[in-house]
This record gives C-alpha cells, structure tokens and sequence, in this order.
C-alpha cells in the first residue's frame, strides 16, 4: 500500500459523508480513501469534523432503513404503471396504453417480529418464558377445584 495520504478536511469530510449515507463500512471508507481503518479511526479520534461527517452520513442511511423496516412491518400502498398494448383487427398495434394501479404490501410478520425484538426486547425477546401467562399458572393442589369449575359451569 502507498504511503497513506494526509487528512484534508475538505476533502475526506464530504467524501467520507456521501460513502456513510450510501451504506459503507469502515472498511469500505478506507478502502476507497486508500488508508488502514487504523488510519480511519485515528482521524476519527484526531478530527471532530471528520467524526461528525461519518456520524451524520451514517445516522442518515440508518433512518433510511428504520423508516424502511417499519414501512414493510406494518404495510403500504404504492402506485405502479402498468403498459397494454393492444392490437387492431389487422394485427397491427394499437398506440400503447399506460394505466396507474394502485397495490398493497401487507404487512410483514418477519419485520414485526425483528422491530419488535429490538425495540421492545424485555416483552418480545425470543424467549419461551415470556409467552407464558403466569397469571393461568396453578398449584397441583388446585387442579381439583380448577377442573370443577370448568367441567360444572358446561353443564
């Protein structure tokens, strides 16, 4: 690898802003500036704008996928352009028609379950313990009295 280049905070801050708001790593900033992510991290140390730079970028393409997430856990509606094409009598085509459908993605169990795992881990943690309702749990002494009432109040 060559020699490593100098900070320059014109140039590296919007530089490494517009890599964080498109998803890139660490690794992949350093890539592109040609620098060790050793290097990446002493000037993130040394270099406030160059931190805040990074931070925002990646703060942003975050909230892209957060909206994204939540977006697909809880369903949305789109408009799509549909083209028909259509022949005449002679088999010749018709000008070509565009019709605007509106379509719906429900919702997604899978995202739910990942939003909810990690907004609200205490309640949705995949454990088996907390799905148990312990307000129904009973003592093996009153599984008597528990049985009667269900069996007499069919009666």
């Amino acid at each position: 690898m060559a020699a490593p280049l100098k900070y320059n905070q014109v140039y590296h801050d919007d530089w490494a802003w517009s890599l964080a708001i498109k998803g890139a790593t660490d690794v992949e900033i350093a890539e592109a500036f040609g620098i060790s992510v050793r290097t990446l991290n002493r000037w993130k140390k040394d270099h406030d704008s160059f931190m805040v730079a990074l931070m925002s970028g990646k703060d942003q393409a975050d909230a892209k996928v957060e909206k994204k997430l939540y977006e697909r856990a809880i369903g949305y509606k789109y408009t799509e352009k549909e083209t028909v094409m259509e022949m005449d009598s002679n088999g010749n085509r018709k000008p070509a028609k565009v019709r605007v459908v509106e379509k719906e993605c429900p919702p997604d169990v899978l995202a739910q379950m990942y939003w909810l795992n990690n907004r609200k881990s205490a309640q949705y943690k995949r454990n088996p313990e907390n799905f148990i309702d312990k307000s129904i749990v009973y003592e093996i002494e009153d599984m008597d009295e528990v049985e009667a009432e269900i069996y007499d109040s069919k009666d």
